[in-house]
């Protein structure tokens, strides 16, 4: 399913009791799709069992059990599971690695880490921390944050890179410019926008427009556009009794036919059999 998130730039609120947000999510399904985004905080995801796929502007990861992604802040990134798993999230503030680094993440150095060269000491430390999550004793508590500074520390003395060596940090140049335009389509999506259309109203090039778009998000601005809709179609189909139409009309497809090739090239299924599968789960 297509997680109800800000698909734009998402906000991170720490966990109750500590300066980060951790938390083990399920995929339950293998339909889940979190649309392309970015947040300030940096984020590391320890891939517990089943597949989660993670895709940048220029290149995608495919993390199965035991395998480790780090996301540096601002870098616009999308994630599907094509297999139902868990998978251990660890969100950091800018501010509170930047402190802990005394300053020298992000002005100095960012972090590369992938499944290819996670560390076994690594993965030890995110076991521990995945252990003492279920514990709500302050001693655990003052654990778990000693684990993650023991999880920086690791990060910096194994994983450091130079700025120029993370290419989709170009990507972070254009935010407020991205940010400008998925506003715009999360407020008009239901209009007959066209790229030639939105690429006018801010004053662009169509062709430069296209590119542009398509280089730092990661996707074609159609693609994009439709994942919006379909956000709100998907809820549609599983929380109204709407026809399908009335869904197609309503989440801003010009006809059932386009929201129907949307829908199948994405997850694989009509609305109309998905609509079955579900009520019958």
């Amino acid at each position: 399913m297509i997680e109800k998130t800000n698909v734009y730039h998402e906000a991170i609120i720490p966990t109750m009791n500590f300066p980060f947000k951790i938390f083990i999510f399920n995929t339950k399904s293998s339909d889940r799709l979190i649309p392309p985004h970015w947040h300030a905080s940096v984020e590391l995801l320890f891939c517990l069992s089943g597949k989660l796929e993670v895709q940048f502007p220029n290149k995608r990861f495919s993390l199965s059990e035991q395998d480790v992604l780090f996301i540096n802040s601002n870098i616009i990134h999308s994630s599907r599971s094509p297999l139902p798993g868990k998978c251990l999230a660890i969100q950091i503030p800018l501010d509170f690695l930047a402190d802990a680094t005394e300053s020298q993440y992000g002005n100095r150095f960012l972090y590369k880490l992938t499944p290819q060269n996670a560390t076994p000491e690594l993965k030890v430390i995110l076991m521990r921390i995945k252990k003492q999550l279920s514990k709500e004793n302050l001693w655990d508590r003052l654990t778990t944050k000693a684990s993650v500074y023991e999880l920086i520390a690791e990060l910096t003395k194994n994983f450091c890179v130079p700025l120029a060596g993370i290419k989709e940090i170009e990507s972070a140049k254009h935010l407020p410019k991205l940010k400008k335009v998925n506003d715009y389509l999360a407020t008009h999506h239901k209009e007959r926008l066209s790229l030639t259309s939105v690429a006018e109203h801010f004053n662009y090039n169509p062709s430069y427009f296209s590119r542009f778009y398509k280089k730092f998000m990661g996707v074609s601005f159609s693609e994009y556009l439709s994942s919006i809709r379909l956000l709100e179609a998907y809820s549609k189909l599983r929380d109204t009794d709407h026809t399908i139409l009335e869904i197609a009309l309503d989440s801003g497809f010009s006809t059932v036919k386009s929201f129907y090739n949307a829908f199948t090239k994405h997850y694989g299924t009509s609305p109309q059999q998905y609509r079955k599968q579900y009520f019958k789960r």
